[in-house]
């Protein structure tokens, strides 16, 4: 071969490293790997093929170049028994690379080398053993024209040096893809874990909008692992939990775009995307229902949630995918309380130990000793909103103001230690609310009440709960004059008194701070907000 080829052969083996260094798959290497094969052993056309060991089989990945009638770039089924090539069934110690003619009486790949060439329409060919570790995952295969030269010991050092850079980029897309698995897939069942479960709600919260396409989780609670890993040993626990998966894994396998998780412990999860909501109810109530047969008396208690995407915004996709996730946890601790076979959320009731009249009276007394003496109307309702948080052991709380029919605007705020988890937002004086969005607080700003929780109550009440890692609140309002409205707001989670008893207390008592309190003006107001603030 000519001094011009053999610089051309490495010049393009200079390029083979870099290039096949950026591909990210198996797919994208072969690709990429075939056509730099071609020109560092220069030839007319050639081939990546992977052995399947198991089956005996040399399978063709990729053809590029002169190729004959019957060959496919990306074949479909171009395979080869594996007993035909010798040199490449052997140990990745005894295979070696190979160079022949057609017409070569003594060609050590035999009669079937012979043959393959005649097809082809090639005179000379190359085969050079890709191996990966400690076995021959496959071959680099080349061939020429007849009017070019034959190949020889030089082009088998090039195909080998090429080979060795391709075995490297396997090794390292093989080594990455199990560290993938190792940080998305739970090791016991083989779903997702916690991680991947982020990610891919993430990822749909993030996408375009569209009113169409609605995303629902459901999570499912193993009932009565403790007793079973108690009674039966790990073993029995683990046995239960990879048939949960088993039932979670085939759900997601009916539907598009799904996927199932476990997220720790007795809990797995179910995202679906783009089915209605009765539809994600029947899943989750299958689901429990079907769970009467699971091994050593287990039980499933599922929750759901949705959310369609018309009002996401794609800029807050992981904020908007807790949210959704709580929404969903709260429906499935609402089914566990219920007790196995629950497939929704209900409502539940103050545990009986929690006297609600005595629970009244010492918010009332608490909070009208502490408003004696105190004038200023903000003053008062801070007061007021201090004392429900401490009684009810509330997760946060908050005084807001609305003027001349504006947006509301948070002016203080009650913020529970318990926001230090990272789940949970507290909202900052000068938070700003548009009352079209929140209906049942604009009207509730001319004198009334509500309640909402993850389950019920206003839409955009419940998101704001579930977004801010809160489970229910209850909300007061009361017109101070023409211009002035304050709203008094509670919120609670599963560590706070159960509120919706105390709706109407919440509703009295900040009536009586704003009547007996000296008015205060926009202007007096605005001067403790944060620079910038706007009230009107």
């Amino acid at each position: 071969m000519s001094d011009a080829r053999r610089d051309e052969q490495l010049w393009a083996l200079a390029e083979t490293g870099p290039r096949l260094a950026a591909c990210r798959s198996i797919d994208e290497l072969t690709e990429v790997g075939v056509e730099l094969a071609r020109s560092v052993v220069q030839a007319s056309a050639a081939s990546i093929a992977r052995i399947e060991h198991e089956r005996g089989l040399l399978r063709v990945l990729r053809n590029t170049g002169q190729l004959a009638d019957w060959e496919e770039e990306a074949p479909e089924d171009e395979t080869y028994e594996l007993a035909d090539f010798p040199l490449l069934s052997a140990t990745a110690e005894g295979a070696r690379p190979w160079f022949g003619h057609l017409g070569d009486p003594a060609s050590p790949a035999g009669d079937a080398h012979q043959e393959l060439l005649a097809a082809m329409g090639m005179a000379t060919s190359i085969s050079i053993p890709i191996v990966v570790g400690q076995k021959v995952w496959g071959e680099l295969g080349a061939s020429r024209v007849a009017d070019l030269p034959r190949y020889d010991a030089i082009d088998v050092a090039a195909g080998q040096s090429f080979a060795a850079l391709f075995a490297a980029s396997i090794q390292r897309i093989q080594e990455e893809s199990e560290l993938h698995e190792l940080a998305f897939l739970d090791a016991l069942t083989g779903l997702g874990n916690r991680r991947a479960l982020d990610l891919r709600l993430e990822q749909e919260f993030s996408r375009r909008l569209d009113p169409v396409r609605s995303i629902a989780i459901v999570l499912c609670d193993v009932d009565g692992l403790k007793r079973i890993n108690d009674l039966s040993g790990h073993d029995g626990g683990d046995l239960v939990l990879r048939e949960v998966a088993t039932r979670i894994s085939a759900v997601a396998g009916a539907y598009p775009d799904s996927l199932g998780a476990r997220l720790g412990g007795d809990e797995f999860a179910l995202v679906l995307v783009g089915l209605e909501d009765a539809e994600v109810a029947e899943i989750a109530q299958s689901l429990s229902d079907g769970a009467h047969d699971l091994p050593l008396g287990a039980g499933l208690s599922c929750g759901w949630a949705s959310n369609p995407r018309t009002s996401v915004d794609p800029d807050d996709a992981m904020r908007q995918a807790r949210g959704l996730l709580r929404l969903a946890d709260a429906a499935q601790y609402r089914a566990k309380r219920l007790g196995r076979g629950t497939g929704r959320q209900m409502g539940g009731q103050p545990s009986p130990e929690m006297d609600g009249a005595r629970l009244a009276a010492r918010v009332t007394r608490v909070a009208t000793t502490k408003l004696s003496g105190v004038v200023d109307v903000l003053e008062r309702l801070e007061t007021l909103v201090t004392a429900c948080c401490d009684v009810f052991d509330a997760s946060a709380g908050s005084v807001s103001i609305s003027v001349d029919g504006g947006p509301l605007v948070v002016v203080s705020n009650v913020a529970n230690d318990r926001l230090s988890d990272p789940g949970r937002q507290s909202v900052e004086p000068g938070a700003t609310y548009g009352l079209d969005e929140f209906p049942a607080s604009r009207a509730a700003l001319g004198g009334g009440a509500f309640h909402a929780d993850l389950e019920a109550g206003d839409g955009a009440e419940r998101g704001f709960l579930a977004t801010n890692g809160h489970d229910e609140m209850i909300a007061a309002g009361y017109r101070q004059d023409e211009r002035v409205a304050w709203l008094v707001e509670v919120f609670g989670d599963a560590m706070s008194v159960p509120l919706a008893a105390y709706t109407s207390l919440l509703e009295a008592l900040v009536a009586l701070a704003v009547e007996a309190g000296a008015p205060a003006t926009p202007e007096e107001i605005a001067a403790r907000l944060p620079d910038g603030v706007v009230l009107v």
